[in-house]
């Protein structure tokens, strides 16, 4: 029986904002949604590579589009301690109806289970000029990481299956989990569909379906990231987008 990890990005993607308050009160905007859900040892660290999903929140059976992608690679010393390690610049883009765009790129350790946690992080809001960075002393202090959720995956018996999608075809198989609370978690997966290897997953708190996936991902954001403490004064100094 094949075991795989469940690897969440808690906290990276940026969707629910009330920009004003947070703002005047000195604060990033934070996340108020159900991470997206990656089985980590189909993920493939395929630069260019990029994936398409529409999330279902049932929460309050909103949708949105979630759009993920693998960038270049740097050679980071985590501690002074450490030596270099490879880390990678993964990219989500999210659009939600009625809300500001948000695209975050995020630099993590390249482990055999994904994304490991992340060394930096720019994250850009559409309405704003500036992309914000934020360090790594900034990301520990917070929830911002790529935390292992302690499933354990496995393969149900139900053999391996060729997916059509559009006028592609690819061979995958279901997997399924359950946490330590009783929560299931069930996907169907394909080491095809690089980088994330997901066609579906379904949680009590989401639904991610595929919609497309290719090669040839660039970043979008555009500027020059500046720090939270500048970008939070500018801000201030400005004024903020209406919403």
């Amino acid at each position: 029986m094949k075991h795989f990890y469940h690897v969440i990005l808690a906290g990276i993607i940026l969707l629910s904002w009330s920009l004003a308050g947070a703002v005047n009160a000195g604060e990033p905007p934070m996340p108020d949604h159900p991470p997206p859900i990656i089985v980590g040892e189909v993920f493939q660290f395929v630069e260019g590579s990029w994936a398409e999903y529409e999330v279902l929140d049932k929460s309050d059976h909103s949708t949105f589009i979630l759009r993920m992608s693998i960038l270049g690679q740097e050679r980071v010393r985590p501690s002074m301690f450490s030596r270099q390690q490879t880390y990678r610049w993964l990219e989500i883009d999210v659009k939600m109806p009625d809300e500001p765009r948000t695209v975050i790129n995020y630099l993590a350790e390249e482990t055999d289970e994904g994304p490991g946690d992340p060394n930096e992080m720019i994250l850009q809001i559409e309405g704003f000029r500036d992309p914000i960075r934020l360090g790594r002393m900034w990301l520990r202090g917070s929830n911002e990481s790529v935390v292992d959720a302690a499933y354990e995956w496995t393969r149900q018996d139900v053999g391996e299956e060729v997916i059509t999608h559009g006028d592609r075809s690819f061979t995958a198989w279901r997997v399924q989990a359950e946490a330590e609370d009783g929560t299931t978690v069930e996907a169907v997966v394909s080491e095809e569909l690089p980088p994330f290897g997901l066609y579906f997953a379904e949680t009590h708190e989401q639904r991610m379906t595929l919609l497309d996936w290719g090669m040839g991902a660039e970043s979008t954001i555009t500027g020059e990231p500046i720090g939270l403490a500048r970008w939070i004064a500018r801000q201030v100094r400005e004024g903020v987008p209406a919403e």
